[in-house]
């Protein structure tokens, strides 16, 4: 649960890799923005990456811009769990519901400009639909409540009793009963 924007592609062409990573780290240092530069491409890993990790908040989940040598993001981190051939890593996300919204609106300004430039493929998922709408409006609503259905959550958490005796059918019964009451109805 939570507001994030997913995306992936394929840079338009692999002689846009270096001005691609060159141009995201400029952005990064004019945001002050924390980064990683990964600027060769490490043979001794299962798929060499080269581009950048960014940190656009303390709370928010990193930005990761890596691609491999013909030019296809891909997501650093998932190949630790899974083959380099897998879907999965080629499949990009950062969470943001933590973060100030205008964090969530500069992420979705830059994907738009990074499809307009380099990827012009690049497909994008945005759970706070400010991607699809530009509508900052519609985000913060998203956000709110899914903030307040978690704190709602949490407090009735906190105040339910479970025993150390109670079995696991019984604590699923008394977490549905509390999911009943919270009565989730999307913004």
């Amino acid at each position: 649960m939570g507001v994030t924007i997913y995306y992936k592609g394929k840079l338009d062409s692999v002689n846009d890799i270096a001005p691609f990573c060159d141009e995201l780290e400029d952005i990064a240092k004019s945001m002050q923005w924390k980064y990683s530069v990964f600027s060769e491409f490490d043979n001794k890993d299962k798929v060499p990456l080269k581009g950048l990790i960014i940190s656009p908040h303390p709370d928010s989940e990193s930005l990761q811009f890596m691609t491999d040598q013909q030019g296809f993001l891909r997501n650093a981190f998932s190949f630790r769990f899974r083959e380099p051939d897998d879907s999965l890593t080629f499949s990009n996300f950062i969470k943001t519901q933590f973060a100030p919204v205008d964090i969530h609106i500069a992420i979705v300004k830059l994907l738009k400009y990074i499809q307009k430039k380099y990827i012009s493929n690049l497909e994008v998922y945005d759970d706070g639909q400010y991607w699809e709408t530009g509508d900052a409006g519609i985000l913060e609503k998203k956000i709110n409540f899914l903030n307040s259905a978690m704190d709602f959550l949490e407090d009735a958490l906190n105040s339910t009793e479970f025993k150390p005796n109670d079995t696991v059918e019984t604590v699923a019964q008394k977490i549905e009963e509390i999911l009943k009451r919270l009565n989730l109805k999307k913004p």
